[in-house]
């Protein structure tokens, strides 16, 4: 009797720690996850410029300085008048901006005389952000203007004098010579307004003098205005 008691006695003391171990291993196991990141949400945009209500005439071109940001990167910004794309611009990086700050323009036409909404939305490679939009007025001529609210935000004002410039409608590297080779001088905010002294022979930079320093931007990233024919082709 005596030797089966510690025939039993030394079974369970056996057994215990490997219970232990099986325990200790399933909860292990059950309590082991992948780790997640917390969803990231779509971007955000507002319109900053112009203010609700304002007032054009035809042909008057319309500056929209929107603002948007992503926790990865906007890539893209796109303004609709009523329903329809009108303007696309795009962060100068790959990567996208986490903090965007764009200029996009558009000329009202004959059908947009009344009340026109403009909307603008963000993207982040295929993920689009809620629009934001305001509703501005269309008048025939001058004189049927009211009242319009001055330009805010980084909206320039642009001189009707002929003098061929760029609008630079993203935050743009300023570089040394016409290409992305060169190195950076500075970076142009959205909204600098600068005098156009050259061009590269494929017409797609621009040499500009901007705070008595001279370098160099990619077109694709900004709007030219005044008699820009004449600009002569230079070495960067």
């Amino acid at each position: 009797m005596k030797a089966r008691i510690h025939r039993v006695v030394y079974l369970l003391i056996l057994c215990f720690p490997l219970a232990a171990c099986n325990l200790q291993d399933r909860t292990t196991e059950s309590s082991r996850g992948e780790p997640t990141e917390p969803p990231t949400g779509p971007p955000t945009i507002q319109i900053a410029s112009p203010s609700e209500g304002a007032e054009y005439v035809i042909g008057e071109e319309i500056l929209v300085s929107v603002r948007a940001a992503d926790s990865i990167g906007v890539n893209r910004v796109q303004l609709f008048a009523d329903n329809q794309i009108v303007r696309t611009v795009s962060s100068e990086s790959l990567q996208g901006d986490l903090a965007f700050q764009g200029i996009l323009n558009y000329v009202p036409q004959r059908a947009d005389l009344g009340p026109l909404n403009l909307r603008a939305v963000a993207y982040r490679g295929p993920v689009v952000s809620e629009p934001d939009e305001i509703t501005v007025v269309v008048r025939e001529s001058q004189s049927q203007i009211i009242a319009t609210p001055a330009q805010q935000g980084n909206v320039p004002f642009i001189p009707n004098d002929g003098v061929c410039r760029a609008l630079v409608n993203v935050g743009l590297n300023f570089r040394l010579g016409p290409s992305t080779g060169f190195q950076i001088i500075t970076v142009l905010s959205s909204g600098t307004l600068a005098p156009i002294t050259g061009r590269n022979s494929a017409h797609s930079w621009w040499r500009l003098n901007v705070d008595n320093r001279v370098g160099w931007v990619s077109g694709d990233f900004t709007t030219e205005y005044g008699d820009c024919s004449r600009v002569p082709v230079v070495a960067g």
